[in-house]
C-alpha cells in the first residue's frame, strides 16, 4: 500500500458535477440551497472567479484588485456554487459599467456567530457616468444591468442581504452570507483525505488511484477483501471505495465484515461501491449491505472526485473544470464539420444572447413570468447549437417548470442560468478572438 503526497494548495470545491451515480440526475430547479452546501475555500473561490473573468478583464483593461482579510478561515461550509454565480454575475456587470475604472473585490468577516461567521463581499468601482439615486443606500434604485433583484433574492434565501450605496466618488455593492465552520474534519483542514481503494483488477486499481491522486487525495490500495480488512484500522479512513466482484471475499461480504468490526470499535467509515454491475437490484443489494453510495464502472474522473467530495465533505485539489460545454466540438458536430457555418452561428449567438439575457433580467424585475417563459424558450433554442450543457438544461427547466416554482426558486435558477450563459459567451468570444 502506497501513500501519495498531498499538494499544498486546494482550490475551492466546484458544484457542477453530475450526479454521483449513473441514475438520472434531478432537474436543475430541484437543487436547493441545503443540497448544494459543501466545504470550500473562500479565498480560492474568489481567485478562481477572477481568473474566469480574465479574458473579459483583459479586453476592457480595468484594474481589478482582490483583498481578503486574514480573519477569513481557510475552509468554510456553505453554498459555494451560488456565491460564485453571484460574484461572477455582479463582477461581469460591474466591469461592463465601470469602463476603464478600477474595480476592487474585498472580503472581510462581518461578524462571528455560534455556527461560524458572516462573510461580507464588497465590490467597489468609480461611478462616473452612472445615474444614481440621491439616497445613499439605493437598493431598489441600483444602476441598471447589475441583476440586483435576482442576486438579492438568492442572497436572502441563503440568510444574507445585498445592498448598493454611493460612497464619495465610488459605488459599492456588497452582500453578506452566513457560513459555517462546524464539522469540518481535520483531514479537510490538512488539505486531503485518506482513501482506501479495494479493487482486484490491477488496471482498474491504477486508473482509479490515479484519478484520486489527481484530486489530491492520499490513496491506499488493497487487492482483496482480506487486505481491506487488514488495513481497516491502520488509520481512520475518510472513505472506502469497494469493488464488488472479487475472488474469495467479495465486496458485499467484505462490507458486512467491516461493519461488524467497526461496531466493536464504535466507528463508521463511508463505503461506496464501484462495480460493473449497474442494475437497480445491484444498487439495492449494496446499500442493504451497509454501503453509502454506488458507482457504476467505467467511472469518469469527475464522477469519482465529486463522489468523494460529497461523501467526505472534503474538497479535492483538482483545478476547476472549464465551465460550459465544449462549444467548439458541439457546434462542429451540428454543422457536420462546416467551420464557416459554425463561425456564423457563433457570431449570431454572440449578437443575440446578451440582449436576450438582459430582457430576462428585466422580466424577472417586473415579475412577468409569461415573458420569462417565452424568453427562456428562445434562449434554449439558441443554446441547443452548443450541446446540452448546464445552461441549456437550466433554460429548458425554467421554461418547463416555471408555473410550479416559487419566486425564490425562479431567482436561484435564473441566477445559475445567467452565470452559465455568461461563461459560455466568454468562452465563445475567446475562441472567436483566437481564430482571428
Amino acid at each position: 500500500m502506497k501513500q501519495t503526497e498531498r499538494p499544498s494548495f486546494m482550490p475551492w470545491k466546484t458544484q457542477y458535477s453530475r450526479c454521483a451515480t449513473e441514475t438520472p440526475r434531478p432537474s436543475p430547479t430541484q437543487k436547493n440551497t441545503a443540497a448544494e452546501e459543501s466545504v470550500f475555500s473562500v479565498a480560492a473561490l474568489c481567485a478562481e472567479t477572477l481568473k474566469a473573468l480574465h479574458q473579459r478583464i483583459r479586453k476592457r483593461k480595468p484594474r481589478i484588485e482582490l483583498d481578503i482579510d486574514s480573519s477569513i478561515p481557510r475552509l468554510a461550509r456553505g453554498n459555494g456554487a451560488q456565491i460564485e454565480n453571484i460574484l461572477h454575475l455582479l463582477l461581469s456587470n460591474v466591469i461592463a459599467l465601470s469602463l476603464d475604472a478600477a474595480v476592487k473585490l474585498s472580503v472581510v468577516t462581518r461578524r462571528f456567530t455560534a455556527e461560524g461567521l458572516e462573510v461580507l463581499f464588497s465590490i467597489e468601482w468609480a461611478h462616473s457616468g452612472v445615474a444614481l439615486s440621491a439616497d445613499p443606500v439605493i437598493e431598489g434604485n441600483a444602476p441598471p444591468g447589475l441583476s440586483y433583484s435576482i442576486c438579492s433574492s438568492v442572497i436572502a434565501a441563503m440568510g444574507g442581504r445585498l445592498h448598493v450605496k454611493k460612497q464619495e466618488e465610488n459605488m459599492v455593492i456588497s452582500f453578506f452570507i452566513p457560513l459555517s465552520t462546524a464539522g469540518i474534519s481535520e483531514d479537510a483542514e490538512k488539505g486531503g483525505a485518506p482513501v482506501l481503494l479495494v479493487e482486484d483488477n490491477a488496471m482498474n486499481r491504477k486508473i482509479i488511484a490515479s484519478s484520486l491522486e489527481h484530486g489530491g487525495y492520499s490513496v491506499f490500495t488493497a487487492s482483496s477483501g482480506q487486505e481491506a480488512l487488514n488495513a481497516l484500522f491502520d488509520k481512520e479512513w475518510s472513505i472506502i471505495l469497494m469493488d464488488i466482484q472479487m475472488p474469495g471475499m467479495d465486496g458485499i461480504q467484505t462490507t458486512h465484515a467491516i461493519r461488524a468490526e467497526e461496531k466493536k470499535k464504535g466507528r463508521r467509515t463511508p463505503i461506496v461501491a464501484v462495480t460493473a454491475y449497474a442494475r437497480p437490484e445491484d444498487r439495492e443489494r449494496c446499500l442493504a449491505a451497509g454501503m453509502d453510495d454506488f458507482l457504476a464502472k467505467p467511472v469518469k474522473l469527475e464522477t469519482i472526485l465529486s463522489t468523494v467530495e460529497r461523501v467526505t465533505g472534503i474538497p479535492s485539489a483538482r483545478k476547476s473544470a472549464v465551465r460550459g460545454p465544449d462549444a467548439a466540438s458541439a457546434i462542429l458536430s451540428f454543422t457536420e464539420g462546416d467551420a464557416e457555418l459554425a463561425r456564423k452561428i457563433i457570431g449570431e449567438f454572440l449578437a443575440l444572447a446578451p440582449p436576450l439575457l438582459l430582457s430576462m433580467r428585466e422580466a424577472f424585475d417586473r415579475k412577468d413570468r409569461e415573458k420569462l417563459r417565452v424568453l427562456s424558450h428562445r434562449l434554449k433554442g439558441n443554446l441547443a447549437y452548443f450541446g446540452e450543457g448546464e445552461a441549456f438544461l437550466l433554460a429548458e427547466a425554467l421554461h418547463r417548470e416555471l408555473d410550479n416554482l416559487s419566486d425564490e426558486a425562479v431567482a436561484a435558477t435564473l441566477l445559475r442560468l445567467l452565470s452559465e450563459s455568461e461563461y459560455l459567451i466568454e468562452a465563445l468570444e475567446n475562441k472567436e478572438e483566437a481564430a482571428r
